[in-house]
């Protein structure tokens, strides 16, 4: 028998740090690994081990599109519009992926690879010209991602602080009011709008003009479609890996010091820690991504989640389940077949994986040869609260 909705936790059970109550989900996890919480004042359904979230994700049965339709309890304070990558469901999602998908083939965007290494080499360059401490967010982990994903786009630079604000907004959980949130979604979609009109009449050689001239057996994107993977692109290509960026390196500083030094004298092995610390650093503030609304009855794990029900899946749990990962509560930067779900699994698997990693792996190993005596300049740092993606206030360090 279900619980009354007045005697479930209510989700998300904290908003006083960073990462939500990692820890109680952990705790679900090994006590009652499939469970029911309030959402919005609505019973869910929580997801928590690796086997789980991972059918979850894999198992066309659990709508994205669904998740999006009134009444629905959702995280954020932005109603999400139907057409985008992450609301829409087979075979919608198959044809925008499949057209999008001809911008980032993996040769594409290894040649990116220089550009990223330039931007990085010159943040890096700048650091020492202000006096310590700084700020490493605002001098390098925002603006190294900030600057390649609006080259991509065609975004001016001086366009790009209204970017970093509205994208802040549009993410926000709790804290913001719906009309400013609502107000900055406006404002993004006008200016993508207005983008792709111009280049659509001149093109370049950048992101936007080859998705309008993207196309596949005479179909292509329309100009709706074109602003909502604008946007997509934008705040996925520059919230997370900043955020990513920033934790990780506080992970290391803070947490780990002596895998930083190891990570100094050993930079071969930057890629392997990447990913682990894809696996070990929380990126969603309440360790959990969007929900999704199962379409049909489906049986998981003895559980019976009913058409209807909404399903959260909590990445940061499953990446650190025992029954996939060795010592799961501990970072080993040379972890082999790292498996983390944190580009997610299925036919929804972040589109942008390999150009974040990329990003992550050139940025890490600046700051290592650059910077090897990088350390904290405070005791203490103050994260933001109600936000979908874990942020920090600021990172302030010294050398």
């Amino acid at each position: 028998m279900r619980a009354a909705a007045s005697e479930l936790p209510t989700f998300p059970f904290t908003t006083a740090n960073g990462s939500g109550d990692v820890e109680r989900i952990l705790r679900l996890r090994d006590e009652q690994p499939i469970s029911r919480v309030l959402l919005s004042g609505q019973p869910v359904w929580l997801v928590t081990t690796y086997a789980d979230v991972q059918a979850v994700l894999q198992d066309p049965r659990f709508s994205l599109a669904r998740a999006i339709e009134p009444d629905i309890p959702r995280l954020g304070i932005l109603e999400m519009p139907p057409g985008l990558l992450i609301t829409t469901d087979p075979p919608q999602h198959t044809r925008l992926r499949k057209l999008v998908a001809k911008v980032f083939t993996a040769r594409g965007v290894e040649r990116l690879r220089p550009r990223v290494q330039e931007v990085v080499d010159r943040l890096l360059d700048r650091l020492p010209e202000a006096p310590p401490p700084i700020d490493l967010i605002e001098h390098f982990a925002a603006a190294l991602p900030i600057e390649i994903i609006c080259e991509m786009l065609g975004v001016p630079e001086s366009d790009r602080a209204d970017f970093q604000e509205a994208t802040e907004f549009i993410l926000s959980v709790t804290g913001r009011s719906g009309d400013e949130v609502q107000a900055a979604w406006v404002r993004l979609c006008e200016y993508i709008a207005a983008l792709v009109a111009e280049k659509r009449a001149r093109p370049t050689d950048d992101l936007l003009s080859l998705l309008i001239a993207a196309r596949d057996e005479g179909d292509r994107l329309n100009e709706y479609e074109l602003v909502l993977f604008g946007l997509t692109l934008l705040t996925s290509g520059y919230e997370t890996t900043k955020n990513q960026l920033a934790n990780s390196v506080l992970a290391l500083l803070d947490e780990h010091p002596d895998q930083w030094r190891r990570l100094v004298e050993h930079p071969e092995l930057v890629p392997s820690a990447v990913d682990e610390l894809l696996r070990y650093v929380p990126l969603f503030g309440f360790s959990v991504i969007f929900p999704r609304v199962a379409t049909a009855a489906v049986e998981l794990s003895g559980a019976t989640i009913g058409e209807g029900d909404t399903v959260l899946v909590a990445l940061t749990s499953a990446n650190r389940d025992a029954a996939v990962f060795d010592a799961p509560d501990s970072l080993d930067l040379e972890r082999d077949d790292n498996c983390h779900l944190a580009f997610g699994s299925g036919v929804h698997r972040c589109l942008g994986a390999q150009l974040a990693k990329i990003e992550l792996e050139i940025g890490l190993t600046g700051l290592l040869q650059r910077f090897p005596n990088l350390r904290l300049a405070t005791g203490e740092v103050a994260w933001k609260t109600g936000a979908f993606i874990r942020s920090l206030h600021a990172l302030p360090v010294t050398w």
